[in-house]
Protein backbone atom coordinates (compact mmCIF):
# COMPACT_ATOMS: atom_id res chain seq x y z
CA UNK A 1 0.00 0.00 0.00
CA UNK A 2 1.26 3.55 -1.00
CA UNK A 3 2.38 5.51 2.06
CA UNK A 4 0.01 8.58 0.98
CA UNK A 5 -0.81 10.71 4.23
CA UNK A 6 1.58 11.92 6.68
CA UNK A 7 3.29 9.72 8.98
CA UNK A 8 2.94 11.57 12.20
CA UNK A 9 -0.39 12.58 14.22
CA UNK A 10 -2.06 15.53 14.14
CA UNK A 11 -0.37 18.18 17.33
CA UNK A 12 -2.51 19.56 18.64
CA UNK A 13 0.04 23.18 18.56
CA UNK A 14 2.75 23.95 16.02
CA UNK A 15 6.26 23.84 16.47
CA UNK A 16 9.51 22.33 17.75
CA UNK A 17 8.47 18.69 18.52
CA UNK A 18 10.56 16.08 20.89
CA UNK A 19 10.40 12.38 22.04
CA UNK A 20 10.61 11.29 25.57
CA UNK A 21 9.71 8.17 25.74
CA UNK A 22 6.30 7.08 24.16
CA UNK A 23 5.62 10.79 24.19
CA UNK A 24 5.83 13.19 21.67
CA UNK A 25 5.78 16.81 23.20
CA UNK A 26 5.58 20.70 22.10
CA UNK A 27 9.04 21.95 21.94
CA UNK A 28 7.68 25.77 20.60
CA UNK A 29 10.17 27.69 18.46
CA UNK A 30 9.07 31.19 20.01
CA UNK A 31 9.95 33.77 17.04
CA UNK A 32 11.78 33.77 13.58
CA UNK A 33 13.13 36.71 12.28
CA UNK A 34 14.62 37.20 8.84
CA UNK A 35 16.67 39.96 7.19
CA UNK A 36 17.47 40.05 3.53
CA UNK A 37 19.65 42.54 2.07
CA UNK A 38 19.10 42.94 -1.94
CA UNK A 39 21.73 44.10 -3.76
CA UNK A 40 20.70 43.57 -8.10
CA UNK A 41 19.36 39.88 -7.99
CA UNK A 42 21.21 38.78 -5.18
CA UNK A 43 19.97 38.65 -2.24
CA UNK A 44 21.43 37.86 1.24
CA UNK A 45 19.34 36.59 3.75
CA UNK A 46 19.66 36.25 7.64
CA UNK A 47 17.50 33.85 9.61
CA UNK A 48 16.83 33.98 13.42
CA UNK A 49 14.94 31.21 15.02
CA UNK A 50 14.56 31.86 18.75
CA UNK A 51 14.03 28.18 20.65
CA UNK A 52 12.83 27.88 24.45
CA UNK A 53 13.22 24.60 26.37
CA UNK A 54 9.41 24.77 28.29
CA UNK A 55 10.07 21.52 30.06
CA UNK A 56 12.16 20.28 33.26
CA UNK A 57 14.84 18.24 31.92
CA UNK A 58 17.26 18.42 29.14
CA UNK A 59 15.65 17.58 25.73
CA UNK A 60 17.09 17.08 22.19
CA UNK A 61 14.23 18.69 19.42
CA UNK A 62 14.23 18.47 15.73
CA UNK A 63 12.40 20.94 13.43
CA UNK A 64 12.07 20.54 9.80
CA UNK A 65 11.63 23.69 7.69
CA UNK A 66 12.28 25.11 4.61
CA UNK A 67 14.35 27.28 2.40
CA UNK A 68 14.77 28.54 -1.36
CA UNK A 69 15.76 25.44 -3.13
CA UNK A 70 18.71 27.22 -4.96
CA UNK A 71 20.33 29.02 -1.53
CA UNK A 72 23.53 28.54 -0.91
CA UNK A 73 24.04 28.27 3.29
CA UNK A 74 27.07 29.52 4.40
CA UNK A 75 27.05 30.25 7.87
CA UNK A 76 25.10 29.02 11.28
CA UNK A 77 25.65 30.12 15.12
CA UNK A 78 24.04 28.71 17.66
CA UNK A 79 23.68 32.20 21.20
CA UNK A 80 22.80 30.94 24.27
CA UNK A 81 22.71 34.01 26.80
CA UNK A 82 26.00 35.52 25.95
CA UNK A 83 27.57 32.79 24.19
CA UNK A 84 28.03 32.69 20.50
CA UNK A 85 29.41 29.09 18.71
CA UNK A 86 30.27 29.38 14.98
CA UNK A 87 29.48 26.42 13.07
CA UNK A 88 31.70 25.07 10.63
CA UNK A 89 30.72 22.71 7.68
CA UNK A 90 31.91 19.00 7.57
CA UNK A 91 30.93 15.56 5.77
CA UNK A 92 27.41 14.49 7.06
CA UNK A 93 28.63 11.68 8.55
CA UNK A 94 31.36 13.08 9.72
CA UNK A 95 29.38 16.18 11.71
CA UNK A 96 26.52 13.90 12.69
CA UNK A 97 29.55 11.74 14.30
CA UNK A 98 29.92 14.76 15.97
CA UNK A 99 27.13 16.05 16.96
CA UNK A 100 25.94 12.43 18.52
CA UNK A 101 29.01 12.29 20.78
CA UNK A 102 28.67 15.42 22.19
CA UNK A 103 24.67 14.80 22.69
CA UNK A 104 26.03 12.27 24.68
CA UNK A 105 28.43 14.04 26.54
CA UNK A 106 25.94 16.23 27.59
CA UNK A 107 26.74 19.15 25.84
CA UNK A 108 25.08 21.43 23.94
CA UNK A 109 25.41 20.56 20.04
CA UNK A 110 23.83 21.30 16.87
CA UNK A 111 23.53 19.78 13.61
CA UNK A 112 21.89 21.70 10.35
CA UNK A 113 21.26 18.83 7.86
CA UNK A 114 19.89 19.59 4.04
CA UNK A 115 17.12 16.62 3.70
CA UNK A 116 16.08 18.00 -0.15
CA UNK A 117 17.35 20.86 -1.69
CA UNK A 118 14.32 22.99 0.01
CA UNK A 119 14.30 21.17 3.27
CA UNK A 120 16.55 21.52 6.15
CA UNK A 121 16.70 19.55 9.87
CA UNK A 122 17.83 21.16 12.96
CA UNK A 123 18.65 19.42 15.34
CA UNK A 124 19.47 20.75 18.77
CA UNK A 125 20.68 18.76 21.91
CA UNK A 126 20.66 18.74 25.42
CA UNK A 127 18.96 22.55 25.63
CA UNK A 128 18.24 22.94 29.51
CA UNK A 129 14.99 23.62 31.28
CA UNK A 130 14.15 26.88 30.71
CA UNK A 131 17.35 27.51 28.29
CA UNK A 132 16.09 30.36 25.65
CA UNK A 133 18.77 29.39 22.27
CA UNK A 134 18.48 31.81 19.49
CA UNK A 135 19.55 29.54 15.64
CA UNK A 136 20.89 32.02 12.90
CA UNK A 137 22.04 31.06 9.61
CA UNK A 138 23.16 32.86 6.46
CA UNK A 139 22.24 32.05 2.90
CA UNK A 140 22.87 33.51 0.09
CA UNK A 141 20.19 33.07 -3.32
CA UNK A 142 19.45 34.92 -6.52
CA UNK A 143 16.37 36.45 -7.34
CA UNK A 144 14.14 35.60 -10.51
CA UNK A 145 13.41 37.86 -12.86
CA UNK A 146 10.19 38.21 -16.18
CA UNK A 147 8.36 40.63 -17.29
CA UNK A 148 11.02 43.10 -16.22
CA UNK A 149 9.87 42.36 -12.27
CA UNK A 150 12.07 40.81 -9.61
CA UNK A 151 10.54 38.36 -7.11
CA UNK A 152 11.89 37.50 -4.05
CA UNK A 153 10.46 34.57 -2.41
CA UNK A 154 10.89 33.29 1.07
CA UNK A 155 9.50 29.87 1.95
CA UNK A 156 7.83 29.29 5.45
CA UNK A 157 5.90 25.47 4.78
CA UNK A 158 6.97 22.16 4.56
CA UNK A 159 3.83 20.87 3.58
CA UNK A 160 2.57 17.19 3.50
CA UNK A 161 4.12 15.15 0.89
CA UNK A 162 2.48 12.05 -0.87
CA UNK A 163 4.95 9.41 -0.13
CA UNK A 164 4.77 6.07 -2.62
CA UNK A 165 6.31 2.78 -2.13
CA UNK A 166 5.69 0.36 0.89
CA UNK A 167 6.71 0.85 4.38
CA UNK A 168 10.06 -0.65 5.53
CA UNK A 169 9.99 0.33 9.15
CA UNK A 170 7.89 2.20 11.80
CA UNK A 171 8.90 5.42 10.79
CA UNK A 172 7.07 5.44 7.96
CA UNK A 173 10.47 4.95 5.65
CA UNK A 174 9.41 3.12 2.52
CA UNK A 175 11.23 1.69 -0.59
CA UNK A 176 10.73 4.25 -3.01
CA UNK A 177 11.48 6.80 -0.36
CA UNK A 178 14.03 5.76 2.44
CA UNK A 179 13.71 8.99 3.66
CA UNK A 180 10.11 9.94 4.46
CA UNK A 181 10.44 10.15 8.43
CA UNK A 182 12.95 13.33 7.64
CA UNK A 183 10.93 15.45 5.00
CA UNK A 184 7.42 14.55 7.04
CA UNK A 185 7.04 16.76 9.74
CA UNK A 186 4.09 17.06 12.02
CA UNK A 187 0.88 18.55 10.50
CA UNK A 188 -1.68 21.38 12.24
CA UNK A 189 -5.08 20.84 12.51
CA UNK A 190 -6.62 22.95 10.31
CA UNK A 191 -7.67 26.39 11.17
CA UNK A 192 -4.83 26.25 14.18
CA UNK A 193 -2.22 28.67 14.14
CA UNK A 194 1.35 27.54 13.87
CA UNK A 195 2.56 28.60 17.57
CA UNK A 196 4.85 31.12 16.92
CA UNK A 197 5.40 34.34 14.55
CA UNK A 198 7.59 35.60 12.15
CA UNK A 199 9.13 38.62 11.50
CA UNK A 200 10.61 39.81 7.51
CA UNK A 201 12.15 43.20 6.53
CA UNK A 202 13.38 43.06 3.00
CA UNK A 203 15.80 45.89 1.71
CA UNK A 204 16.54 46.50 -1.75
CA UNK A 205 18.83 48.34 -3.63
CA UNK A 206 18.15 47.36 -7.29
CA UNK A 207 20.49 49.99 -8.66
CA UNK A 208 18.02 51.46 -11.21
CA UNK A 209 14.58 53.24 -9.60
CA UNK A 210 12.03 50.29 -7.89
CA UNK A 211 8.18 50.32 -8.76
CA UNK A 212 4.95 49.22 -7.81
CA UNK A 213 6.35 46.76 -4.90
CA UNK A 214 3.60 44.37 -3.99
CA UNK A 215 2.99 40.62 -2.95
CA UNK A 216 0.53 38.05 -3.93
CA UNK A 217 0.57 36.31 -0.31
CA UNK A 218 1.20 38.53 2.16
CA UNK A 219 0.35 42.04 3.94
CA UNK A 220 2.98 44.99 3.23
CA UNK A 221 4.33 47.98 5.06
CA UNK A 222 6.48 49.57 2.09
CA UNK A 223 9.37 52.48 3.41
CA UNK A 224 11.78 54.41 0.78
CA UNK A 225 15.00 55.79 2.18
CA UNK A 226 16.97 57.11 -0.87
CA UNK A 227 17.53 54.49 -3.04
CA UNK A 228 16.88 51.89 -0.78
CA UNK A 229 12.82 50.52 -0.50
CA UNK A 230 12.30 48.82 2.85
CA UNK A 231 9.66 45.94 2.70
CA UNK A 232 8.21 44.43 6.15
CA UNK A 233 5.09 42.26 6.64
CA UNK A 234 1.97 43.91 7.91
CA UNK A 235 1.33 43.48 11.38
CA UNK A 236 -1.82 40.96 10.82
CA UNK A 237 0.12 38.87 9.15
CA UNK A 238 2.54 37.36 10.71
CA UNK A 239 1.90 34.19 11.07
CA UNK A 240 4.40 31.49 8.86
CA UNK A 241 1.07 29.50 6.98
CA UNK A 242 2.13 30.17 3.29
CA UNK A 243 4.82 31.17 1.53
CA UNK A 244 5.98 35.07 1.18
CA UNK A 245 6.29 36.44 -2.30
CA UNK A 246 7.49 39.92 -2.72
CA UNK A 247 7.97 41.28 -6.43
CA UNK A 248 8.58 44.81 -7.56
CA UNK A 249 9.52 46.50 -11.36
CA UNK A 250 12.69 47.49 -12.61
CA UNK A 251 12.24 47.83 -16.53
CA UNK A 252 10.86 50.40 -17.99
CA UNK A 253 10.21 51.05 -22.17
CA UNK A 254 14.05 50.84 -22.95
CA UNK A 255 16.70 48.74 -22.30
CA UNK A 256 18.61 50.29 -18.64
CA UNK A 257 22.43 49.67 -17.33
CA UNK A 258 23.29 50.13 -13.96
CA UNK A 259 26.26 49.23 -11.93
CA UNK A 260 26.54 48.23 -7.97
CA UNK A 261 29.72 47.59 -5.63
CA UNK A 262 30.85 46.52 -2.96
CA UNK A 263 34.12 46.08 -0.83
CA UNK A 264 35.22 44.34 2.05
CA UNK A 265 38.30 42.98 3.75
CA UNK A 266 39.17 40.81 1.00
CA UNK A 267 39.06 43.52 -1.81
CA UNK A 268 36.10 45.15 -3.42
CA UNK A 269 34.47 44.09 -7.43
CA UNK A 270 31.11 45.54 -9.20
CA UNK A 271 28.42 43.76 -11.16
CA UNK A 272 27.47 45.60 -14.06
CA UNK A 273 23.43 44.80 -14.75
CA UNK A 274 21.79 45.43 -17.83
CA UNK A 275 17.57 45.57 -17.37
CA UNK A 276 15.71 44.63 -20.85
CA UNK A 277 12.73 46.01 -22.11
CA UNK A 278 11.07 43.40 -22.79
CA UNK A 279 8.50 43.40 -26.14
CA UNK A 280 8.49 40.27 -28.55
CA UNK A 281 6.61 40.44 -32.21
CA UNK A 282 4.28 37.81 -33.53
CA UNK A 283 6.04 36.59 -36.47
CA UNK A 284 8.99 35.87 -33.82
CA UNK A 285 7.05 33.14 -32.17
CA UNK A 286 7.77 29.71 -33.44
CA UNK A 287 5.17 27.28 -33.88
CA UNK A 288 4.13 24.83 -30.90
CA UNK A 289 2.61 22.07 -29.72
CA UNK A 290 1.44 22.00 -26.59
CA UNK A 291 0.56 19.33 -24.41
CA UNK A 292 -0.74 20.34 -21.09
CA UNK A 293 0.14 18.25 -17.99
CA UNK A 294 -2.63 18.43 -15.19
CA UNK A 295 -2.38 17.12 -11.50
CA UNK A 296 -5.66 16.00 -10.79
CA UNK A 297 -4.60 14.09 -7.87
CA UNK A 298 -6.53 14.56 -4.15
CA UNK A 299 -4.07 17.73 -3.11
CA UNK A 300 -5.54 19.23 -5.48
CA UNK A 301 -8.83 19.35 -4.36
CA UNK A 302 -10.89 22.78 -3.81
CA UNK A 303 -9.10 25.71 -4.90
CA UNK A 304 -6.00 24.50 -6.10
CA UNK A 305 -8.19 22.31 -9.09
CA UNK A 306 -10.14 25.34 -9.38
CA UNK A 307 -7.12 27.79 -10.02
CA UNK A 308 -5.44 24.76 -12.61
CA UNK A 309 -8.57 25.30 -14.29
CA UNK A 310 -9.09 28.96 -14.37
CA UNK A 311 -5.61 28.88 -15.64
CA UNK A 312 -5.92 26.00 -18.00
CA UNK A 313 -8.56 27.97 -20.12
CA UNK A 314 -6.56 31.18 -20.10
CA UNK A 315 -3.82 28.67 -21.56
CA UNK A 316 -6.42 27.42 -24.11
CA UNK A 317 -7.64 30.74 -25.41
CA UNK A 318 -4.52 32.41 -25.53
CA UNK A 319 -2.95 29.70 -28.55
CA UNK A 320 -1.86 31.30 -31.19
CA UNK A 321 -3.25 30.20 -34.57
CA UNK A 322 -0.75 27.71 -35.76
CA UNK A 323 -0.46 26.10 -32.12
CA UNK A 324 -1.99 22.52 -31.58
CA UNK A 325 -2.39 20.92 -28.33
CA UNK A 326 -3.96 18.23 -26.11
CA UNK A 327 -4.18 17.68 -22.02
CA UNK A 328 -3.33 14.72 -19.91
CA UNK A 329 -4.18 14.76 -16.68
CA UNK A 330 -2.74 12.21 -14.25
CA UNK A 331 -3.56 10.74 -9.89
CA UNK A 332 -3.93 7.06 -9.62
CA UNK A 333 -4.11 7.12 -13.20
CA UNK A 334 -3.91 8.87 -16.46
CA UNK A 335 -6.44 10.32 -19.04
CA UNK A 336 -5.90 12.31 -21.87
CA UNK A 337 -7.88 14.83 -24.08
CA UNK A 338 -6.83 13.10 -27.31
CA UNK A 339 -3.70 10.71 -28.75
CA UNK A 340 -2.51 13.38 -31.02
CA UNK A 341 -1.91 17.07 -30.74
CA UNK A 342 -5.84 19.00 -32.08
CA UNK A 343 -5.39 22.46 -34.12
CA UNK A 344 -6.05 25.48 -32.50
CA UNK A 345 -9.69 25.52 -33.66
CA UNK A 346 -12.98 27.15 -31.84
CA UNK A 347 -14.11 23.71 -31.72
CA UNK A 348 -11.42 22.35 -30.52
CA UNK A 349 -10.77 24.96 -28.02
CA UNK A 350 -14.44 24.15 -26.76
CA UNK A 351 -13.95 20.36 -26.70
CA UNK A 352 -11.01 21.56 -24.51
CA UNK A 353 -12.73 23.68 -21.78
CA UNK A 354 -15.44 20.94 -21.70
CA UNK A 355 -13.05 18.48 -20.69
CA UNK A 356 -11.24 20.71 -18.13
CA UNK A 357 -14.61 21.50 -16.42
CA UNK A 358 -15.27 17.98 -15.53
CA UNK A 359 -12.06 17.23 -14.32
CA UNK A 360 -12.29 16.68 -10.22
CA UNK A 361 -9.30 15.80 -7.62
CA UNK A 362 -8.86 12.73 -5.75
CA UNK A 363 -6.04 9.60 -5.55
CA UNK A 364 -2.66 9.99 -5.28
CA UNK A 365 -0.57 12.60 -6.76
CA UNK A 366 1.57 9.74 -9.41
CA UNK A 367 3.35 12.26 -11.24
CA UNK A 368 5.97 9.45 -12.76
CA UNK A 369 2.84 7.85 -14.50
CA UNK A 370 1.76 11.28 -15.84
CA UNK A 371 5.52 12.19 -16.78
CA UNK A 372 6.05 9.14 -18.61
CA UNK A 373 2.94 9.49 -20.24
CA UNK A 374 3.34 12.80 -21.38
CA UNK A 375 7.05 12.47 -22.40
CA UNK A 376 5.92 9.00 -24.10
CA UNK A 377 3.31 11.27 -26.45
CA UNK A 378 4.22 11.24 -30.00
CA UNK A 379 7.27 13.37 -31.27
CA UNK A 380 5.98 16.79 -32.46
CA UNK A 381 6.66 17.17 -36.77
CA UNK A 382 9.81 18.86 -37.80
CA UNK A 383 10.07 22.54 -37.65
CA UNK A 384 7.80 22.82 -34.41
CA UNK A 385 8.58 23.04 -31.20
CA UNK A 386 7.14 20.56 -28.42
CA UNK A 387 6.38 22.46 -25.18
CA UNK A 388 5.13 20.92 -22.61
CA UNK A 389 3.17 22.64 -19.24
CA UNK A 390 3.26 21.02 -15.83
CA UNK A 391 1.05 22.24 -13.33
CA UNK A 392 1.22 20.91 -9.86
CA UNK A 393 1.91 21.52 -5.80
CA UNK A 394 4.65 19.08 -6.26
CA UNK A 395 4.35 17.27 -2.56
CA UNK A 396 5.88 13.98 -3.70
CA UNK A 397 8.55 12.01 -1.63
CA UNK A 398 10.19 10.76 -4.96
CA UNK A 399 11.36 13.89 -5.96
CA UNK A 400 14.74 12.44 -7.66
CA UNK A 401 12.56 9.63 -9.68
CA UNK A 402 10.49 12.31 -11.11
CA UNK A 403 13.97 14.15 -12.22
CA UNK A 404 16.09 11.17 -13.26
CA UNK A 405 13.16 10.09 -16.13
CA UNK A 406 12.62 13.85 -17.13
CA UNK A 407 16.68 13.93 -17.72
CA UNK A 408 16.92 10.46 -19.84
CA UNK A 409 13.89 10.33 -21.61
CA UNK A 410 13.08 13.81 -22.84
CA UNK A 411 13.43 14.53 -26.84
CA UNK A 412 16.11 17.04 -27.99
CA UNK A 413 14.10 20.42 -28.71
CA UNK A 414 11.32 19.90 -26.51
CA UNK A 415 10.49 22.07 -23.79
CA UNK A 416 9.17 21.72 -20.59
CA UNK A 417 7.53 24.40 -18.25
CA UNK A 418 6.20 23.95 -14.58
CA UNK A 419 3.36 25.78 -12.91
CA UNK A 420 3.14 25.63 -9.19
CA UNK A 421 -0.52 25.37 -7.58
CA UNK A 422 -1.12 25.86 -4.27
CA UNK A 423 0.23 28.61 -1.23
CA UNK A 424 3.61 26.72 -0.98
CA UNK A 425 4.47 24.62 -4.32
CA UNK A 426 7.43 22.31 -3.73
CA UNK A 427 9.98 24.85 -5.60
CA UNK A 428 12.49 23.04 -5.54
CA UNK A 429 11.32 19.83 -7.55
CA UNK A 430 9.46 22.51 -10.09
CA UNK A 431 12.50 24.17 -10.26
CA UNK A 432 14.49 21.35 -11.63
CA UNK A 433 12.46 19.86 -13.87
CA UNK A 434 12.32 22.92 -15.98
CA UNK A 435 15.58 23.37 -15.55
CA UNK A 436 16.14 20.03 -16.80
CA UNK A 437 13.29 20.29 -19.41
CA UNK A 438 15.08 23.33 -20.95
CA UNK A 439 12.24 25.19 -19.81
CA UNK A 440 11.21 27.70 -16.53
CA UNK A 441 9.49 27.53 -13.33
CA UNK A 442 6.14 29.46 -13.77
CA UNK A 443 6.87 32.78 -15.53
CA UNK A 444 10.18 33.10 -14.54
CA UNK A 445 13.73 33.22 -16.05
CA UNK A 446 17.17 31.85 -14.29
CA UNK A 447 19.73 33.99 -13.66
CA UNK A 448 23.18 34.12 -12.48
CA UNK A 449 23.17 30.79 -10.42
CA UNK A 450 24.98 30.42 -6.57
CA UNK A 451 27.09 27.91 -6.44
CA UNK A 452 25.86 25.15 -3.74
CA UNK A 453 27.25 22.17 -2.05
CA UNK A 454 26.38 18.80 -3.13
CA UNK A 455 23.63 17.45 -0.93
CA UNK A 456 24.81 14.10 0.03
CA UNK A 457 28.19 16.15 1.53
CA UNK A 458 26.40 19.18 3.22
CA UNK A 459 25.65 19.36 6.94
CA UNK A 460 26.95 21.50 9.83
CA UNK A 461 28.34 20.89 12.92
CA UNK A 462 27.84 23.18 16.00
CA UNK A 463 29.66 22.04 19.38
CA UNK A 464 29.97 24.18 22.16
CA UNK A 465 33.20 23.12 24.30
Amino acid sequence: MPANAPLHSKPSLGGLYVKTGEKQLAFPLKHTEVLSKIAGNLSRVEVTQTFENPFTEALEAIYVFPLPDEAAVDDMEIKIGERIIKGNIKKREEAKEIYEQARREGRTAGLLEQERDNIFTQSLANIKPGEAIDVTIRYTDSLEFTGGDYEFVFPMVVGPRFIPGTAIDESGDTDQVPDASRITPPVIPPETRSGHDIGVTVEIDAGVPVSNVRSTSHQLTIEQDGQIVRVKLGKEDTIPNKDLIVRYQVSSDNTQATVLSQSDERGGHFTVYLIPALDYRSNEIVPKDVVFLMDTSGSQHGDPLLKSQELMRRFINGLNPDDTFTIIDFSDTTTQLSTHPLPNTAQNRTKAINYINQLQANGGTYLLNGIRAVLNFPAAPAGRLRSIVLLTDGYIGNDNEILAEVQQKLQPGNRLYSFGVGSSPNRFLLNRVAEIGRGHLKLFVKMNRQRRLPRSSFAKSIILS
